[in-house]
C-alpha cells in the first residue's frame, strides 16, 4: 500500500512513503537473490552499474536480520541531501517494538523495481518458480509497494 502524507493544512504531498509487510518482503527478498543470475550485459543495456545487484541484495539481507527485530524503517537518500522517499517495512504484531532505520542511496534503490524485472525476465517462468517458490504475478503483487515508490 503506498501512503501520500499531506502536509496538515496544506494539501500538498509531503513525503510519499510505501508499506510493505514481512510477508511481501519475504518473496522480495528471494527474488532479490537472484540478481546474480542477470547476465552483466542485460545491466548495461538498461543502464544499471554492475555493481548495484550486490549493493541492493546486502541491503536487503540488512532489512531481512531487522525484520526479525520489530518493525523496520527505510530511508532512501540521494548523496547530496535526504531524499523524500521512505519504505517502511512493518509487522503490526510488533508494532510497539524498537524501529531501527536503516538509510540506502536513492540512486542505487532505485534500481530495484527494475532488477526484479530483469530477474524475472532473465529466469523465466519455471526457472522462476523453482529458484523463489513464486510466481510472477506473486512477486508482482508483493514488490508493488517498491514501483510505486519510485515510479512518482
Amino acid at each position: 500500500m503506498t501512503n501520500w502524507n499531506d502536509k496538515e493544512g496544506a494539501g500538498q504531498v509531503d513525503r510519499p512513503d510505501a508499506t510493505m509487510t514481512p510477508d511481501q518482503f519475504k518473496i522480495i527478498f528471494q527474488v532479490t537473490k537472484e540478481f546474480h543470475s542477470i547476465p552483466e550485459i542485460r545491466l548495461q543495456k538498461e543502464g544499471i552499474p554492475v555493481s548495484h545487484p550486490s549493493e541492493i541484495i546486502e541491503f536487503a539481507r540488512t532489512i531481512r536480520r531487522s525484520i526479525s527485530a520489530g518493525r523496520v524503517q527505510v530511508f532512501f537518500i540521494s548523496p547530496v541531501s535526504p531524499d523524500s522517499k521512505t519504505l517502511r517495512i512493518e509487522d503490526s504484531a510488533h508494532a510497539q517494538s524498537h524501529v531501527e532505520s536503516q538509510e540506502f542511496p536513492y540512486a542505487t534503490a532505485q534500481h530495484w523495481w527494475p532488477l526484479i524485472n530483469l530477474a524475472i525476465a532473465s529466469l523465466g517462468p519455471e526457472e522462476l518458480m523453482f529458484r523463489t517458490g513464486y510466481r510472477q504475478d506473486e512477486i508482482d503483487a508483493a514488490s508493488s509497494p517498491i514501483n510505486a515508490l519510485f515510479s512518482h
